[in-house]
């Protein structure tokens, strides 16, 4: 099963200590609308005007789960519920080398990161740059990490095989469902060692 909490790096460098690298990233699981506004607005992810719960996901190239966050209302992003999940101030991934996509720009400000890999952004509008473009050498970049990055979102795929993670949830008890993303990516894992 992977872990869905960690008290201290010591810990989290236990678990993962079979992987090389580790890839981050959030999965997000569609739910009902909810009814009122305030609430509508906490759940709302912007995506694709949809209203979605959202959890952070720790895997390998080899697509096995190593953790899974608890589940956060949509109107959060993947980066705030790192800063949640594993406190800034602590070496959590200094002996790691750790893969993101450009929803973490910054991470490196934040943490001690044995190696990072993340792709280049491009540059804001703006006056004295009305038409901001990637070089054609960011761009290689880019796609070099994303073929690194690509197997986190087989392992997402592989959990949401399960239907009440793919289709759009009507369950109301957070705690329920939040049990359910973590015996699905269980399950995920189970399925890679025995591939039945």
């Amino acid at each position: 099963m992977p872990k869905r909490a960690f008290k201290s790096v010591e810990e989290f460098e236990g678990h993962v200590k079979e992987a090389k690298e580790i890839i981050i990233d959030g999965t997000e699981n569609a739910t009902e609308r909810p009814k009122g506004n305030e609430n509508q607005k906490v759940k709302y992810s912007g995506k694709k005007s949809t209203h979605t719960d959202i959890a952070l996901l720790i895997s390998d190239k080899e697509r096995k789960i190593y953790y899974v966050s608890r589940l956060y209302d949509g109107s959060n992003v993947d980066f705030g519920i790192l800063k949640s999940e594993f406190p800034p101030g602590h070496d959590w991934f200094r002996n790691i080398r750790l893969l993101v996509d450009l929803g973490f720009v910054g991470i490196d400000k934040i943490y001690t990161i044995k190696e990072l890999v993340i792709g280049k952004k491009r540059t804001r509008k703006s006056n004295a740059n009305p038409n901001p473009q990637l070089t054609d050498e960011q761009k290689e970049l880019n796609k070099k990490v994303s073929r690194e990055r690509i197997f986190v979102e087989h392992a997402i795929g592989g959990m949401k095989i399960f239907r009440n993670l793919k289709n759009r949830c009507r369950l109301k008890i957070t705690e329920l469902k939040d049990m359910i993303l973590g015996i699905c990516a269980g399950l995920w894992n189970f399925h890679l060692v025995t591939k039945c």
